[in-house]
């Protein structure tokens, strides 16, 4: 404790105490009291009896309710699907344009508003002409192997819009291969040569050997090994 003097007058001096103590524990008795225990401490855990499932326990009970989980959905949800079924029609020679998109089930993914579009140039119904306008436009989205162009969007946050992109780029080259005010006849069109396909020579192809002629030369094979281990074991 400190004390303080305070002059109030030259004959009159007086004492005031005053305590140090911290504003946090000002008004504050406890008594003694001891801290409250920390839930997770590992100091206050109580001693494991051998009472309940370890860790892995429960996490195999868990992967055990999550596979229950998809069979249930599986007997009872599945079978309602079977109203929305419709047969599968093949596409008609109209319907040229190819899709291809990923979907993960159960979490997002920033590769999903990606879209691909593929397309045969030779369906396109394009002169000679108008297709060497159109491969020089398109660049190395043309595919020399397939004789298809590919094109890719993520430019947009959504795939149908990504879709729709590709669909009026690809308009849009067909509008201007087909615009005859320049047809870029000077300009040579450079394309890689396709792959070559290596195909298996037909001298080299064998003769198929009857199942029962390998079985018959196995099976002899197999009794002399055993005859000739015999005879060492009787010399022996």
């Amino acid at each position: 404790m400190l004390k303080q003097v305070v002059n109030t007058n030259t004959s009159k001096i007086t004492m005031k105490q005053f305590s140090t103590s911290s504003i946090a524990l000002a008004g504050r008795q406890t008594g003694g009291r001891r801290k409250a225990e920390k839930k997770f401490d590992v100091d206050f855990m109580p001693k494991f009896d051998f009472d309940d499932q370890t860790t892995i326990g429960h996490n195999l009970f868990d992967n055990i309710r999550e596979v229950r989980k998809y069979l249930r959905k599986t007997e009872f949800e599945l079978p309602k699907l079977n109203a929305y079924a419709k047969p599968f029609e093949a596409p008609t020679k109209d319907q040229i344009l190819k899709f291809k998109s990923h979907i993960y089930l159960g979490e997002g993914h920033p590769v999903e508003k990606k879209a691909v579009l593929s397309v045969k140039v030779a369906d396109l119904g394009l002169s000679e002409t108008e297709k060497h306008k159109f491969l020089l436009l398109s660049g190395p989205r043309y595919n020399v192997n397939t004789e298809e162009l590919v094109m890719s969007s993520e430019k947009f946050p959504h795939r149908k819009q990504n879709k729709k992109f590709l669909i009026d780029t690809l308009q849009k080259l067909i509008k201007e291969a087909k615009d005859t005010k320049d047809t870029f006849a000077d300009i040579p069109l450079d394309l890689p040569k396709p792959k070559q396909r290596l195909e298996f020579p037909k001298e080299w192809i064998r003769s198929p050997t009857p199942a029962t002629t390998v079985q018959a030369t196995t099976e002899a094979k197999i009794t002399e090994e055993l005859g000739q281990s015999a005879s060492k074991q009787k010399t022996v």
